[in-house]
C-alpha cells in the first residue's frame, strides 16, 4: 500500500535534518583533508636552521629535529665526516630549566649564532639568552644587556670584533661599547626613521653604515579598524605608480668618537641598497637602480668622508635590469669583492643569460667568467687563496630549473658540476672552501643533508628529512609535462596534481593555479614547492586536477624568456596558461576542459581576474584573492611595464576594470581591509566596474586582515575557496 502524501512529508521531515547533517559532516571531512594538504609542511621533519661552520676546522653546528640527535645541537667535522651532539636533549633541556624554573619547550627551528671568539653558540629561549660551549658543553645564561645577547634581537649587529654593537630603538638606533655604555644614539619618526642594515659593520669594526628612511612625501592609505562602532583609521606609506618614492639616506658612525657623517644623495628618485664592503674596509658599497629598472649603478664611498664615486654602470635602455625579484632578494648576489681587495665578480644578463664578470674596482672589466646557454643564480664562494669560485647555476639541458653547485675559474672556461644528485640544491661552503653542505630535494625525493669536499671525494649524508607523516594524506608528487607557448615553440614546464583516489576512467573538473607574476617561479622542482604548489595540492584532495605552470615572463631562464611581457604585463601569460591546459588535456582525457576555473592570490588574484575577462569562453569560474593592479605598487610594477607616461597604451591593455563586461561566468574576489600590499582599493575599483557593467560577482570581504590572512581567518579564506570551486565546478564525472 503506498503511503500517503501527507505520511509521506512527515517521514521525509523526519529524515531530512539527519540528511543534511551528514551531508554537511561530509563536506566538513573533505575540507578538513584539504586543508592538512595545504599544510603539507607541517608534516614533515626537516633540518631547517641553516648550518653554520665554524671558522676553522672545517667544522660546523646544526640543530637537528632526527633521531639519533634530536632536539639538540650537533657538530659536524667534514674532514673526518664524524657527528656528535653537543650536549644530550636531556641535558639541554635540564640545564635550561634551571635557569627558568620550569621545562624548557625547544622547537623544531632554533636559530643560533657563534659567539666572538668561536668558543660557543648563542641562543635564546623564552625570550632569554644563553651560551653553549662547544668544550665544556655548559649552558650560561646572559644578562639582558650584554651586547652578544642584544645581538640576537632583529636589527641589531655585533662588530666584528666584538667592541661594539648596533641596536635598533624603534624609530632610532643607539651604538654600544662592550660594557654597554652608548657611544652615540639618534632617534627617528615613524615617517623618517634610521634602519641599520645587513653587513653594516665595516672589517674589523671601525664603521657603522645607517639608513635614514624618510616616507614624508609617500602617498599613504587608510587602514580602517571596524573593531567598534567608532571606526579607527591609520594611514600607511604606500608608493603606487606614478607617486613619489621613498627618500633614502647613507649615514656612517665612527665607532670610537661616535660621529654620523652623511652622505650626500642624488637628486633623482631611485632605490639603494647596501651591499657591504672592500675587504679592507676602505669603501662601502651602494647598489643604486633607477625607478624604472633600465639603469644599476655600483657606488662606492668612503665612510669617514661620504664621498661617493660611481664604479660602473649597467643599462638595459629596451628592457630592465632589475625589477621586484632584484628588490627581494637578488641585489645581495649582485656584487662580490674578491679576497685580494683590487677585484670583484659582477652578475649581468648583458649577453643574453645571467653570468658573472670580473672587474677591478676603477670599474674596468677584465673578462667573462662565465658563458653559455642557461643561468648562473648566485656566486656561493670564492676560494681565499686561488682562482677558484663556486656558483649555482641551472647549466643542464634536460632540467632548465635545477640549481646545482658548479665549480669555475678566474681565468674563465668550462663549469665543473660539483652537485652529485638533481634537483634543488641549498649549499652552504666552508670558509676554506674544501667542503661544503648540500641540502637537496627533487620532487620525487624528500630533502637529504650531505657534506661533500670540492675536490670531488666522496661525500656523506648527516641528515635526510622524515616525510612519514604524510602518508595520512597520500600524498603522491605531481605529475610534470612540457608544453609549448602561445606561440608554438617555447617549450613551458608545468606539473599537475591529482585526486588522491584518481581513477583515470572518469573526468575530473580543472583548476588552473596561477601566480604568472614576472618576478617568481611556481613549479616545484623540490620536494614541497612553494604557495601555489600547496594550494595545488589542496585542492586535488576535493576530486580537482590542479595543475601549476611557469609561463613566458617568469625568472629563472634566459633574458628574452622573460622580457615577453616587458611592457605588456597582462597581454601573454593567459594565452599560455589556456594553451598548456589545451595540449595537457588533449592527451588526458580525464581532463574535463569543458569545466575549468582559475584561481590565484596576489599577483595571481590579478591573472584570475585576467583569465576570467580575457578567455571566458574558457575559464568557468574564478576566484581572486587580494588581487593586485599595474597602478599600484611602483617597485612591483614600474620595472616591468616603464613609467606610466612613457607606456600609457601598455598599462590600459593591463587592465582589468576595462574589461569587466566581457565577465561571462561565476566570479568572487576576497580582499583583507588592512592589506598594505595590494591595497583594498584595486578590489573596490574592479568592483564598481563590474556593477557598472551590469555583471553579478561574490565578495567576501575580511576586516582587519593584511594581505595574506592567517590563522583562523586563513583557513575560513581557503575553505571559501574550496567551497566555490565545488559548487562551481562539482564533482568528477
Amino acid at each position: 500500500m503506498p503511503y500517503s502524501l501527507p505520511l509521506l512529508l512527515i517521514v521525509v521531515g523526519l529524515f531530512a535534518p539527519w540528511s543534511a547533517t551528514a551531508a554537511e559532516d561530509a563536506l566538513q571531512a573533505r575540507l578538513d583533508f584539504s586543508d592538512a594538504a595545504l599544510n603539507l609542511p607541517n608534516r614533515i621533519r626537516d633540518t631547517l636552521a641553516p648550518p653554520r661552520w665554524l671558522p676553522e676546522g672545517e667544522r660546523f653546528v646544526y640543530w637537528s629535529v632526527l633521531e639519533p640527535h634530536r632536539d639538540t645541537w650537533v657538530l659536524v667535522d667534514a674532514r673526518r665526516k664524524t657527528q656528535q651532539a653537543l650536549l644530550s636533549p636531556e641535558s639541554l633541556r635540564s640545564q635550561l630549566a634551571q635557569f627558568l624554573g620550569k621545562p624548557a619547550p625547544l622547537s623544531g627551528f632554533m636559530p643560533f649564532t657563534f659567539t666572538p671568539d668561536a668558543g660557543g653558540i648563542v641562543f635564546s629561549v623564552q625570550g632569554r639568552a644563553f651560551t653553549l660551549g662547544l668544550s665544556d658543553r655548559r649552558v650560561v645564561a646572559l644578562e639582558p644587556t650584554d651586547p652578544v645577547a642584544l645581538s640576537l634581537l632583529p636589527g641589531n649587529a655585533l662588530s666584528p670584533d666584538g667592541k661594539a654593537l648596533a641596536v635598533q630603538r624603534e624609530a632610532g638606533f643607539a651604538v654600544l661599547d662592550a660594557k654597554g655604555t652608548t657611544r652615540v644614539e639618534r632617534t627617528g619618526t615613524e615617517d623618517n626613521a634610521w634602519r641599520v642594515p645587513e653587513s653594516a659593520w665595516s672589517p674589523p669594526g671601525r664603521f657603522l653604515a645607517v639608513w635614514r628612511e624618510d616616507t614624508r612625501g609617500v602617498h599613504q592609505i587608510p587602514l580602517v579598524d571596524y573593531g567598534t562602532a567608532q571606526e579607527k583609521v591609520t594611514w600607511a606609506p604606500y608608493t603606487k605608480t606614478g607617486t613619489p618614492l621613498m627618500r633614502s639616506e647613507l649615514h656612517f658612525v665612527t665607532a670610537e668618537t661616535g660621529q654620523v657623517t652623511p652622505v650626500p644623495r642624488e637628486a633623482t628618485e631611485s632605490y639603494e641598497w647596501f651591499a657591504g664592503w672592500r675587504p679592507d674596509g676602505s669603501e662601502a658599497l651602494v647598489l643604486q637602480l633607477s625607478r624604472d629598472g633600465k639603469r644599476l649603478d655600483l657606488v662606492a664611498v668612503e665612510p669617514a668622508t661620504g664621498k661617493r664615486r660611481r664604479v660602473l654602470r649597467e643599462e638595459r635602455p629596451e628592457s630592465f635590469v632589475g625589477a621586484l625579484d632584484f628588490a627581494v632578494e637578488g641585489w645581495s648576489r649582485q656584487v662580490k669583492p674578491l679576497p685580494d681587495n683590487r677585484h670583484f665578480l659582477w652578475m649581468s644578463e648583458r649577453d643574453g643569460w645571467r653570468h658573472v664578470y670580473l672587474y677591478d674596482w676603477a670599474g674596468k672589466q677584465v673578462r667573462q667568467i662565465t658563458q653559455g646557454p642557461f643561468p648562473v643564480h648566485a656566486v656561493v664562494g670564492v676560494e681565499p687563496k686561488g682562482d677558484a669560485l663556486y656558483v649555482m647555476a641551472s647549466a643542464e639541458r634536460d632540467a632548465p630549473y635545477d640549481r646545482l653547485l658548479y665549480r669555475a675559474t678566474l681565468k674563465g672556461g668550462d663549469l665543473k658540476r660539483l652537485s652529485q644528485e638533481p634537483g634543488v640544491h641549498r649549499v652552504v661552503l666552508s670558509p676554506s672552501t674544501r667542503y661544503f653542505v648540500d641540502g637537496h630535494s627533487t620532487r620525487e625525493q624528500p630533502r637529504a643533508w650531505d657534506v661533500a669536499s670540492t675536490d670531488g671525494r666522496q661525500s656523506f649524508r648527516y641528515a635526510k628529512a622524515d616525510v612519514s607523516a604524510l602518508a595520512a594524506l597520500h600524498y603522491t608528487p605531481p605529475e610534470a609535462f612540457t608544453v609549448k607557448a602561445a606561440d608554438g615553440t617555447t617549450p613551458l614546464y608545468g606539473v599537475l596534481y591529482k585526486p588522491w583516489d584518481f581513477d583515470p576512467k572518469k573526468r575530473y573538473p580543472v583548476i588552473d593555479v596561477i601566480y604568472a607574476g614576472p618576478f617568481i617561479t611556481a613549479v616545484p622542482w623540490g620536494y614541497v614547492g612553494g604557495g601555489e604548489s600547496r594550494i595545488a595540492h589542496s585542492l586535488s584532495r576535493l576530486g580537482f586536477i590542479a595543475m601549476v605552470l611557469d609561463a613566458r615572463g617568469t625568472p629563472g631562464r634566459s633574458k628574452a624568456f622573460q622580457d615577453v611581457n616587458y611592457g605588456r604585463v597582462g597581454q601573454t601569460e593567459i594565452p599560455d596558461h589556456v594553451a598548456a591546459l589545451k595540449q595537457a588535456g588533449a592527451t588526458r582525457p580525464y581532463m574535463d576542459l569543458e569545466r575549468v576555473g582559475i584561481h590565484g592570490h596576489s599577483w595571481g588574484g590579478y591573472f584570475a581576474l585576467r583569465g576570467m575577462l580575457t578567455a571566458p569562453e574558457f575559464f568557468k569560474a574564478g576566484y581572486a584573492g587580494a588581487p593586485g593592479a599595474l597602478t599600484e605598487e611602483a617597485i612591483i610594477n614600474e620595472p616591468n611595464m616603464g613609467l606610466l607616461t612613457e607606456n600609457p597604451t601598455g598599462y590600459a591593455a593591463g587592465s582589468n576594470e576595462a574589461l569587466a563586461g566581457k565577465l561571462q561566468g561565476a566570479l568572487k574576489m576576497m580582499h583583507g581591509t588592512s592589506d598594505v600590499n595590494a591595497t583594498l582599493s584595486t578590489t573596490m575599483r574592479m568592483a564598481q566596474a563590474l556593477v557598472q557593467a551590469n555583471k553579478h560577482f561574490d565578495l567576501l570581504l575580511m576586516p582587519g586582515e593584511g594581505h595574506n590572512p592567517s590563522g583562523p581567518a586563513g583557513r575560513y579564506y581557503m575553505d571559501d575557496v574550496r567551497r566555490f570551486f565545488l559548487r562551481e565546478l562539482g564533482a568528477p564525472r
